[in-house]
């Protein structure tokens, strides 16, 4: 294998395995991209509480032209984005899935395997 090879693999495997399920909100850590779910717990015009049985984390999910999001209190969710350093933790939610399939994007995030988006959710 040649050498230039060994870090696009390096990098695959490590976004494929960070890729394999939900994160527990207390283990978020900055980028990469990671996928939470849980219940939400509060609304806000920029986004939303979510709550799993580790904690709780705000996502950021503001749409544009000031939409409003179309989720409600006690819906659970899974968002596909990432923990934003700084002071508070913040989440920044790139899409938003519903138990039913609805998929709501709120913006493009960086290039990344898009599997995790068209993955089940129970």
């Amino acid at each position: 294998m040649k050498t230039g090879s060994l870090p696009l693999l390096a990098v695959v495997v490590l976004i494929s395995n960070g890729c394999s399920g939900t994160t527990p909100i207390k283990n978020l850590a900055l980028p990469p991209v990671t996928t939470i779910e849980g219940t939400i717990t509060h609304l806000d015009e920029n986004g939303f509480t979510l709550t799993d049985n580790s904690g709780s984390i705000f996502v950021r999910t503001k749409l544009p032209d000031n939409k409003r999001m179309d989720v409600s209190l006690n819906e659970k969710v899974r968002v596909y984005g990432n923990l934003q350093g700084g002071q508070e933790k913040v989440f920044d939610g790139y899409v938003v899935k519903k138990p039913a399939g609805e998929q709501i994007i709120v913006s493009n995030p960086t290039p990344h395997f898009g599997f995790i988006i068209q993955s089940s959710f129970q």
